[in-house]
């Protein structure tokens, strides 16, 4: 019996996430990713390019989006864990703010271009499986990005897959 609550404990010892992970995702959005695990939740923040994948040259207000981006996106997650803690599907909200270039049709002609500043909404779901013998994990997760500021509702979808070290 003392055995089984030994190994028991080891089990759950083993199966705790890791508190902070650092990795890269690619995709849409693709840049550094920092991921702060809670309990139940974590803080995922992403700092990198926007619109290089899904969204080169996209009809945009009264012109187009041309060329890539950059993008901060910061998401509050709930997870769950599944199979001893190796694979934890989660989904979360969390808000974004991206800088493109945006060029506007003029007489006929879309030639020059300003900076736009967007903000708004997005969400993400996801899995994530983590290594048995590395503190190191790879995820898939999907979502979307609802521009509120400057062109309201905005659409524009995510995907990405990427890969984090746990510490």
């Amino acid at each position: 019996m003392l055995a089984g609550i030994l190994l028991l404990g080891c089990t759950q010892i083993l199966a705790q996430t890791k508190r902070w992970a650092v990795g890269f995702k690619l995709g849409e959005p693709t840049g550094l990713n920092i991921r702060k695990y809670g309990d139940r939740n974590a803080l995922d923040m992403t700092l990198g390019t926007y619109g290089g994948l899904l969204a080169q040259q996209k009809a945009y207000r009264k012109g187009r989006y041309q060329g890539t981006g950059l993008m901060l996106n910061g998401t509050y997650l709930w997870y769950a864990a599944f199979f001893n803690g190796h694979l934890t599907t989660y989904a979360g909200v969390g808000a974004q703010v991206n800088s493109r270039k945006y060029y506007e049709e003029r007489f006929g002609t879309v030639n020059v271009y300003a900076r736009s500043i967007s903000v708004g909404p997005s969400g993400t779901a996801g899995f994530e499986i983590f290594s048995r013998a590395k503190a190191s994990s790879f995820f898939l997760e999907v979502g979307g990005y609802a521009e509120l500021v400057p062109d309201f509702l905005y659409v524009s979808p995510q995907i990405s897959v990427g890969a984090r070290t746990n510490f």
